[in-house]
């Protein structure tokens, strides 16, 4: 619980990141099961669903994302979608951009996170199947599943991001048929 407290305590002070300084970093908590151990954390910039019983799960070393964006004009299923994968134990912790925010912005894309320690491959099959189940990942014109890349938060941190060249080492064609969708 230490571990979920001091996690709330980042999501609250990374809340002003990139932003107006003189706001003040808040996060509004909601419970969402009996336990109280999973949690919807609101802030400014995000929305956090978060399994406190099982952080401890994440490895911060290991620790990295499968993604999709999404339109802050669409969002009327994203608390479910990242909610489920919450409670249902896909993941430990999810978390998607705060459509309010997008909006007031002008932004026109917003991502959802999906969390896991990148050494955990019965993990990203579970995240992976979820998200084609929920058809979270986008296909091209041909109707072939892109190959999206999982992305270590050492990745994020380091400021590595696709338009500057980046590209994870772990894709979804390491685990997918990405012409038919099945697994391999």
């Amino acid at each position: 619980l230490l571990k979920a407290n001091v996690r709330l305590n980042e999501m609250a002070s990374s809340n002003n990141a990139g932003n107006n300084e003189e706001l003040t970093p808040s996060v509004e908590e909601t419970l969402l099961n009996e336990s109280g151990s999973i949690a919807r954390v609101k802030s400014f910039s995000w929305i956090w669903f978060i399994n406190k019983e099982r952080i401890h799960d994440i490895d911060p070393v290991q620790c990295g994302k499968w993604m999709f964006f999404f339109s802050p004009f669409k969002t009327a299923l994203m608390d479910d979608i990242v909610g489920t994968a919450v409670l249902d134990g896909v993941v430990v912790e999810a978390k998607y951009s705060n459509p309010e925010t997008l909006i007031a912005a002008g932004s026109k894309q917003g991502v959802c996170c999906f969390y896991l320690n990148g050494n955990d491959r019965k993990g990203h099959k579970r995240v992976l199947s979820y998200m084609l189940e929920n058809g979270l990942i986008r296909k091209t014109k041909t109707g072939k599943l892109y190959n999206i890349s999982f992305k270590y938060d050492a990745e994020t941190y380091a400021g590595k991001y696709k338009g500057s060249g980046f590209s994870g080492k772990i894709k979804l064609a390491d685990f997918v048929d990405l012409e038919t969708g099945e697994f391999i």
